[in-house]
């Protein structure tokens, strides 16, 4: 009885035994139909490729099924290869388009992606600096980098938040770094970090009652934490050099200029020598009441330059918020704080401001102008008008106030006359990429770039 009991379970065991190894064989070759599609493994998530000039791109890939399939690869529409592996060497630097196709029994699958060929860093000449701000609500397509002599990429944020020691925030999520330092050393054009405090990205304001870059920036050990961990990160990430906004600089009151100077003068030790042989320390400044608590930047000889921003100028009746007085005026500002001419880089936003007044007999003032006073970037303005480039105001609502090509042709020829040290826009995603159009196209020609 017990001999048959154990040839029972010998025998369960080894039917067990076969159907699972073959459920494992099944798995192992799966049967498909004709007309299934072939699935393509191993391609960049990003649709990107990056290589070097000296080097050949390979790209290892894995199709199923593969059975009964033809492979092609092209580069710029011109068949290169077959197979499932890529290796290519690129004659040129510059940007390509590849593609790869899958076909199976007359259904095809494809897959194209952008190359990135890069060469040693040149930087390119130009006649007067044209700065560009990229922040992370836009991405490497946005960049004309034939427009641009400096990029900026803002921003790392500098703030006390619980749990984060090193008091700065630089994950830059939404925006690819690497990818966007490559292409601009292909283009010639260096790219700085950003430093602020928390803003509003569309107009580059400092978020209201928000001080935690300065109370940072006052306090001597969070001060050295913060400068430690923003050059760190520069320069792992291959940066040309930071630029310093500090945009809230008061809770209410002018602080002592020497806190701000301290500060300033600080970081010079800290740079880092640089990719390209030069580590950029450039500053931007707002316009308005507080401008005085940064006269001591203007002090500081190892800064290459300062942008300055004659913009976001409110008024409770609609008016010009970037006019040309206020460019001129600000000017004069920072040459009477001692800072040299040539270190003055002239802002004008890619941004307008939307007027449009309560009827009903409210009255307005600084606690709610914000409900009737909004701002529009240029690429929606345009799509109130088409013609928006050739103007500098829109007669919708109460006004919509902006900088068009005539004011900015204005300005540049302003930064000739003066000999000041090129023009900045914020920001390079809030342009059309219509280059009949753009702002930074229009900056750029008009400073002989």
């Amino acid at each position: 009885m017990m001999k048959n009991y154990i040839n029972l379970l010998l025998g369960c065991f080894l039917c067990l035994f076969f159907l699972t190894n073959c459920e494992v064989e099944d798995d192992e070759n799966p049967v498909f139909e004709s007309t299934a599609v072939p699935r393509i493994f191993g391609w960049s998530t990003a649709n990107t490729y990056t290589t070097d000039i000296s080097d050949s791109l390979i790209i290892d890939l894995q199709v199923s099924p593969a059975q009964d399939a033809t492979f092609k690869w092209f580069v710029d529409g011109v068949e290169v290869g077959t197979g499932l592996r890529f290796k290519y060497l690129f004659p040129e630097a510059k940007d390509y388009t590849i593609k790869f196709e899958a076909t199976r029994n007359g259904v095809t699958n494809s897959r194209e992606a952008d190359v990135i060929v890069i060469k040693p860093f040149v930087p390119k000449t130009y006649n007067k600096k044209m700065v560009g701000f990229l922040t992370q609500n836009g991405s490497i397509n946005d960049v004309n980098f034939a427009n641009l002599t400096h990029l900026v990429i803002s921003s790392a944020v500098v703030g006390e938040v619980a749990g984060q020691a090193s008091l700065v925030d630089t994950t830059l999520e939404n925006l690819n770094i690497p990818l966007i330092i490559k292409a601009a050393h292909n283009a010639g054009v260096y790219v700085l970090l950003d430093v602020t405090g928390n803003m509003v990205t569309l107009n580059g304001g400092g978020m209201y009652a928000d001080y935690g870059f300065f109370n940072v920036v006052k306090d001597p050990a969070k001060q050295a934490t913060a400068i430690a961990t923003i050059m760190k990160f520069a320069s792992n990430n291959g940066f040309d050099g930071i630029n310093v906004y500090l945009n809230n600089t008061s809770e209410g009151v002018l602080e002592p200029v020497s806190k701000i100077e301290q500060f300033f003068k600080a970081i010079p030790a800290a740079l880092p020598p640089g990719p390209n042989g030069k580590f950029f320390y450039t500053a931007s400044v707002p316009g308005g009441w507080t401008t005085g608590v940064l006269s001591a930047i203007a002090k500081v000889p190892e800064i290459d330059w300062v942008n300055i921003q004659p913009y976001r100028y409110e008024d409770l009746a609609p008016t010009a918020h970037s006019p040309y007085w206020g460019a001129t005026d600000l000017v004069n500002t920072w040459v009477n704080f001692g800072l040299p001419k040539e270190k003055i880089v002239l802002g004008f936003p890619a941004f307008g401001l939307h007027y449009n007044m309560p009827k009903d007999g409210t009255q307005v003032g600084w606690g709610n102008l914000w409900k009737y006073a909004t701002y529009e970037s240029f690429r929606d303005i345009l799509l109130k008008d088409p013609m928006a480039h050739t103007k500098n105001m829109l007669a919708v609502d109460d006004g919509i106030y902006y900088d068009g090509h005539p004011i900015i042709q204005q300005k540049a020829q302003l930064v000739i006359d003066q000999g000041l040290g090129g023009l900045m826009m914020w920001s390079v995603e809030s342009d059309t990429p219509d280059q009949s159009k753009s702002l930074l196209k229009a900056a750029n020609t008009a400073l002989g770039n």
